[in-house]
């Protein structure tokens, strides 16, 4: 990871440990949503086409459940990325529809926090393993996985192509079709009254 990366990366975990417990999930969930968008930028066909299910208003790939599930299923972010990212848009959810008084200690959101499967600091005390924690340390994985992932599907980057070479109908009783040109032939057939 280049330094100025590293950089801003530990000031962003810095500023994700002052969240409120409203705001780590929220902030936390926006960069990996900026990711997931990037990454789809990165792949997608570099066309207004491209943009417009991204960026439009009601774009179809425009909601961070959508770019989740056009990731997984375009092959840009593995299984566990998927399942991780699920459950971190979950809590996110919970935290961005409630009204008032939700917290790490809210059972619904230890059990979603609990259910992250992101690997812990080898060196990480059991009384440091909060639910809040656990949070912070999964968004850390995700982001950490995908910082630089747009710049390696930018590799595999989809092009348009040309799929039919020629379209043109060919009346056959005239001549045939040029040389090399795959055709399907449809008969004429006189139907007796």
């Amino acid at each position: 990871m280049l330094l100025e990366h590293a950089e801003d990366l530990a000031n962003f975990i810095q500023e994700l440990q002052a969240e409120t417990d409203r705001g780590l999930p929220l902030v936390g969930a926006a960069l990996i949503d900026e990711k997931l968008h990037k990454t789809l930028e990165s792949f997608f066909v570099d066309s207004k086409s491209s943009k417009k299910l991204l960026t439009d208003p009601n774009a179809p790939l425009g909601t961070f459940s959508a770019k989740i599930e056009a990731c997984y299923s375009l092959a840009l972010i593995d299984q566990f990325e998927y399942q991780e990212i699920g459950l971190i848009r979950k809590i996110r959810n919970e935290f961005a529809h409630a009204r008032h008084g939700l917290s790490f200690e809210s059972e619904k959101i230890k059990g979603l926090c609990t259910s992250l499967k992101s690997p812990l600091p080898d060196n990480s005390k059991p009384e440091q393993i909060t639910t809040r924690f656990r949070l912070i340390n999964a968004i850390v994985c995700i982001v950490l996985r995908l910082y630089y992932r747009p710049e390696w599907v930018k590799k595999e980057r989809r092009e348009i192509k040309k799929w039919v070479p020629d379209s043109r109908w060919y009346n056959t009783n005239d001549k045939q079709p040029p040389e090399g040109v795959g055709f399907i032939g449809l008969v004429a057939k006189k139907i007796d009254e």
